[in-house]
């Protein structure tokens, strides 16, 4: 079996992180641009609180997963979060079973992922990143000079207590510009383990 390390740091952390994880046994990875979401409704609307942040991912087998967890989670100087996830969703997985922790995605347009946080936050979450990112070419997409424009889309990324993730999907899936066809998409997978990077 596999793991997904996912580590969310400030922008220009990763690479080092990278580095330490191929150090530890990791084979490689992708690092992804996104943004913090601030912790104050106000300081998000006035874009005060948002900070550029990097998610760091990675796929370890079970082997090397705790020497390669064990060094990022001691990486000096950097503050952020570490995530483990399962990379099988086999239901009887004891991870899947006894989590505690879950990790949503919610992929929608752009400009929408801030009002999508502010549901969820009253709905119990914290905090979540924000990556950019872009929809696949489709027959519906429009023509332009022989090029298709294709929507542009954000995925927001937020860590929560298994307890809360129910209450926080039924919160986002009432927003009316979600209610729409195809106007985006959320899902959850178990976390295996958390730890907060200082």
């Amino acid at each position: 079996m596999s793991s997904l390390l996912l580590a969310i740091v400030g922008a220009g952390k990763a690479d080092s992180l990278m580095q330490l994880a191929k150090e530890s046994g990791s084979s490689g990875g992708t690092i992804l641009r996104g943004r913090g979401t601030a912790s104050s409704s106000l300081l998000c609307l006035l874009g005060l609180g948002d900070s550029d942040k990097e998610v760091l991912l990675t796929l370890v087998d079970d082997g090397v997963e705790p020497t390669v967890w064990n060094a990022l989670s001691n990486f000096p100087h950097t503050r952020g979060l570490l995530a483990a996830v399962p990379a099988s969703r086999d239901e009887d997985h004891p991870i899947v079973k006894s989590n505690t922790w879950d990790l949503v995605y919610i992929i929608c347009a752009s400009g929408f992922a801030d009002d999508i946080m502010a549901a969820a936050r009253k709905a119990g979450a914290k905090g979540g990143t924000i990556l950019e990112g872009r929809g696949t070419a489709t027959a519906d997409d429009i023509a332009f000079f022989s090029a298709s424009l294709v929507p542009e889309k954000e995925m927001l990324m937020i860590l929560l207590h298994h307890t809360e993730r129910d209450s926080v999907l039924e919160a986002v899936s009432k927003l009316p510009f979600l209610q729409e066809r195809g106007s985006g998409i959320a899902f959850s997978v178990p976390v295996q383990k958390v730890a907060a990077l200082r």
